[in-house]
């Protein structure tokens, strides 16, 4: 699986740069950094689910594990360029079925995990390293939507909304005058979860979740605070 992740990602870098290289020339050095974007998104992400027994539930003979594979969804935010500086907004929206392994307790009763969704919101800093390529840097908050069930807990589980925090980077290549190539990290640590055990107590469950994307948009020569000025 490493090895897929490291594939992707070095097509994805070469095919950002391609782009870059390509209509670079076109625009002879003329680029449009700022307004809204719109895209979507495809890549492959890796989530590490655990699972601890606390306050008196029973204790695990197997924990939930972790789970990989491709993930896709669609991104949405606006941008402002000050000389080489771009800064702005990002949100990113996953839609997977990232599902853990089978957690089993001593009991002999079982549960496991499935995340449905994530929702990246973030802050966007970079800097124009070229005309046509921006290398920059991501930090903001994360939800998502998670399902734990199973026989091992109270009411069999359900979903909860997880929060955490989310930071990584990558670099962006903008052709044809408006549109743009990027492929991305990112890393999101979500708060732990408990969910009341049948037996008594609770078992806590932690999430982490890494992803390699990459994405294609267009940005509009209008931001929502364009909308204010009307």
């Amino acid at each position: 699986m490493a090895y897929a992740k490291r594939g992707f990602l070095a097509g994805a870098v070469a095919a950002v740069f391609m782009f870059g290289a390509v209509d670079g020339a076109q625009a002879q050095g003329r680029t449009a950094w700022e307004g809204f974007h719109f895209g979507g998104h495809v890549g492959w992400a890796d989530s590490d689910y655990n699972a601890t027994a606390l306050a008196g539930a029973p204790g695990l003979t197997s924990n939930l594990g972790g789970s990989d594979g491709f993930a896709g969804g669609f991104l949405y935010g606006a941008s402002w360029q000050s000389e080489n500086w771009v800064l702005g907004t990002d949100s990113v929206w996953t839609f997977s079925d990232s599902s853990s392994g089978t957690a089993t307790t001593t009991t002999g009763l079982a549960f496991s995990a499935e995340t449905k969704w994530t929702d990246e919101t973030r802050l966007r800093f970079g800097y124009l390293v070229l005309p046509e390529v921006l290398v920059f840097g991501t930090a903001g908050i994360a939800f998502a939507k998670v399902d734990v069930s199973g026989s091992a807990l109270a009411g069999g589980g359900g979903d909860k909304a997880f929060f955490g925090w989310t930071y990584g980077g990558g670099v962006e290549t903008q052709f044809n005058d408006r549109w743009f190539a990027r492929v991305e990290y990112a890393h999101i640590d979500f708060d732990d979860k408990n969910y009341q055990a049948i037996a008594g107590g609770f078992h806590k469950i932690d999430l982490d979740s890494d992803a390699v994307r990459a994405a294609v948009g267009y940005r509009f020569d209008w931001s929502p605070l364009d909308l204010l000025g009307n």
